[in-house]
């Protein structure tokens, strides 16, 4: 018959020592920088095979979208309007100052159309750019050359307008234009003159003296 040993108790933490804090052994502070090190391989070779096979989600260069490396291109393909805001003219002068643009309409439907270039006045004005020639019928690929012009009224001084004009063929497009007119104080030169200045000018040191001499010829020669 055999022996029935005594079962031993089990040895426990006291639950009062649970607030205790216990610094690490010799032994793991020596293995900590060859564990941060295994780590940071290890994220780093992740990181790596991560991006050789697509799990990080790039733009796709076929379709622009993102989806994995390897995965079918299952969006829906689509087409964005352009601005119909298509150049800007940009004018600085002053009161009185003239201005001039070339503008080109080209047609390049299959279908013959007639194209106007119709001018908005700027706000709160009566002014408005000229376009010459206003209106003409265009083929496919011909194009129709005008002129925009605007000479700056007395009235404008001292700001920035804004006005387009519009462009109607099959649609509508405009053409943006921003004239920034100088105060008057900026569109003078005022000239002030009075005896023709003189230059200093020194001689070698061993001269001990200066040369006196006037900057500019005299308007008219005496004599």
């Amino acid at each position: 018959m055999g022996t029935i040993s005594p079962i031993k108790e089990s040895t426990c933490c006291d639950p009062a020592s649970a607030g205790t804090v216990y610094l690490p052994s010799g032994t793991s502070l020596i293995l900590l920088m060859p564990r941060l090190l295994a780590t940071t391989i290890h994220g780093a070779v992740d990181v790596l095979k991560k991006t050789f096979d697509g799990t990080y989600d790039d733009n796709c260069p076929a379709c622009g979208e993102t989806h994995a490396h390897g995965g079918i291109c299952c969006g829906i393909p689509e087409i964005h309007c352009p601005s119909p805001c298509v150049c800007s003219i940009h004018w600085v002068g002053c009161p009185g100052d003239s201005f001039k643009h070339a503008i080109q309409v080209t047609n390049t439907s299959k279908t013959e159309r007639e194209f106007t270039l119709t001018s908005v006045p700027f706000p709160h004005t009566q002014e408005a750019v000229a376009v010459t020639p206003g209106k003409q019928t265009l083929g496919t690929e011909e194009s129709l050359q005008a002129e925009a012009s605007f000479t700056i009224p007395e009235t404008f001084a001292g700001s920035k307008y804004r006005t387009v004009i519009k462009v109607k063929g099959a649609y509508e497009q405009i053409i943006q234009v921003c004239l920034t007119v100088r105060p008057r104080q900026a569109c003078g030169c005022h000239v002030e003159q009075g005896d023709i200045p003189k230059r200093v000018k020194a001689h070698h040191w061993y001269h001990h003296f200066q040369c006196v001499e006037d900057c500019f010829e005299p308007a008219k020669k005496v004599g």
